[in-house]
């Protein structure tokens, strides 16, 4: 089934997401297969050697899950294509979400600081992002340390190592790419169940943003931040020690991944706006 949309669905009730013009871009028989996926996003001149390095635009093209077949794809390579394709437009517009509150957040702390008055209305937005971001004290230098990007070649290489690059069927039923687990699953599994790839994503991040056990990541970025640089994968990886029982294995794991598939070259992608996106399930 392929359903008409804009953004992938934000969870906020404060957020509004306005439509983008919609054509047909992936059609039912586009989604039916990975191999029919892969196709498509080729005829689309969706191809990652183009959109790596801030080139060409990344298309808006949302899936709300992987391929059943994926790991039916003969070639290596072309598995990790069609996957990587599938999850960076995520990860960007997460990113997105988050730069556009970071931005706005930035606006108002630089105003409460030169000792001007905020609105009802920025008050109260700014409150709400304050509780969901899990910052109750008010602290404003606390929380920019928290509202901030995770490099999509964090992001990527962290999906496609607890996901096996998205051939897990386990992963695939519970849309949990990321490895987050529950006390109590229905299914026995202790994975933590998703409605959407979109909705792992961006619990994905929140974790990353607010969790204790990855103080010492928003640390690193904050401090690369202060430095006039752009938050960077490979470094960052450094304080996912707490991530995975492995520790410092795990670690060496995701900057391996980043290393052998070139990832870091979509830390500088851009999510286009040209194409109307699409909210497809790949079923």
């Amino acid at each position: 089934m392929v359903l008409q949309g804009s953004r992938p669905p934000v969870l906020m009730a404060e957020r509004e997401v306005s439509p983008v013009a919609e054509t047909a871009t992936l059609s039912r028989e586009d989604i039916s297969s990975a191999a029919r996926l892969d196709q498509a996003f080729r005829r689309l001149g969706y191809h990652l050697d183009h959109v790596g390095e801030g080139g060409a635009d990344v298309p808006p093209l949302f899936l709300t899950q992987v391929p059943d077949d994926l790991d039916d794809l003969p070639d290596t390579d072309t598995k990790k294509a069609v996957f990587l394709r599938v999850m960076l437009p995520l990860v960007l517009a997460a990113d997105e979400e988050i730069a556009n509150d970071r931005a706005r957040l930035l606006e108002l702390a630089a105003r409460k600081s030169a000792g001007q008055a905020l609105s009802a209305s920025e008050a109260r937005w700014l409150d709400a992002l304050a509780r969901r971001y899990e910052v109750e004290d008010g602290n404003l230098k606390k929380l920019l340390t928290r509202v901030d990007v995770v490099p999509p070649s964090l992001a990527l290489a962290q999906s496609a190592e607890e996901s096996g690059w998205g051939t897990s069927a386990l992963v695939r039923r519970s849309q949990n790419l990321f490895g987050h687990t529950v006390e109590v699953s229905r299914d026995g599994t202790g994975m933590r169940n998703f409605t959407s790839l979109y909705e792992a994503v961006r619990a994905y991040v929140h974790n990353l943003n607010t969790h204790r056990a990855y103080e010492d990541l928003r640390k690193a970025r904050a401090t690369a931040r202060a430095r006039g640089m752009a938050p960077d994968g490979p470094a960052l990886a450094a304080a996912l020690h707490s991530y995975s029982e492995r520790g410092d294995a795990y670690v060496s794991t995701i900057r391996a991944l980043m290393r052998r598939n070139d990832l870091g070259r979509f830390d500088r992608a851009r999510l286009g706006r040209s194409l109307p996106t699409r909210l497809a399930a790949a079923s």
